[in-house]
């Protein structure tokens, strides 16, 4: 016969995994869509993000230069233990060890944290580390802390759903995808595809 557990105890059961303990080099990108086409439009886009300095950027600046991936993970999803959620982490870490694979596509990526900024510097520090040190975060990195974009994309869930935009030089949208739950996010892979069909159709 099974004992019931106290709700405290079976938080801490539950939780377990989110602990402090994990490893740095914690690879969950293996749960990522290879094949993720796209499943939602939007209407207007978004342009304007401010960073965490409170500096303005306008993605409209890389029209005609650069097609524009914006990432938006779950926000600043600081789980039970004090440890982030590992599938930002990975996705975080594998966009940066792409980082010369996207550059050569003629690409850009944006960063989007929903919600408040005062772990922002550690969770980018954690996704550094899993890339063996990366000295900097090579791509802009900015926040909705009102979640006014989040609303205005229709993606609030647990703070933000995982979504990825991908739009082309000339700032149309031509790929959005918008996650389910936190693993439900479209692979490097999936990524380095859609980019790549912007690159062919020229």
């Amino acid at each position: 016969m099974l004992t019931r557990l106290p709700p405290l105890a079976l938080a801490l059961f539950l939780f377990a995994g989110c602990s402090d303990s994990r490893p740095k080099h914690y690879d969950v990108s293996g749960d990522f869509k290879d094949e993720a086409p796209a499943n939602t439009t939007v209407a207007e886009f978004p342009s304007v993000f401010v960073d965490k300095d409170g500096q303005t950027i306008d993605i409209k600046r890389y029209r005609g230069k650069k097609s524009v991936v914006v990432v938006v993970l779950r926000g600043v999803p600081q789980g039970f233990g004090g440890a982030f959620c590992l599938h930002c982490l990975s996705q975080m870490s594998g966009l940066l060890a792409k980082k010369d694979e996207i550059a050569k596509r003629d690409a850009e990526v944006v960063i989007l944290f929903p919600g408040p900024a005062e772990t922002v510097d550690d969770f980018v520090e954690q996704a550094r580390q899993q890339t063996d040190g990366q000295p900097a975060l090579p791509y802009p990195l900015v926040l909705d802390k009102d979640f006014a974009i989040t609303d205005r994309l229709e993606i609030r869930g647990d703070l933000a759903k995982p979504s990825t935009y991908i739009l082309d030089k000339k700032g149309n949208l031509v790929y959005a995808y918008v996650g389910s739950n936190t693993t439900d996010r479209p692979s490097i892979k999936a990524v380095l595809t859609q980019l790549d069909k912007i690159q062919n159709a020229k």
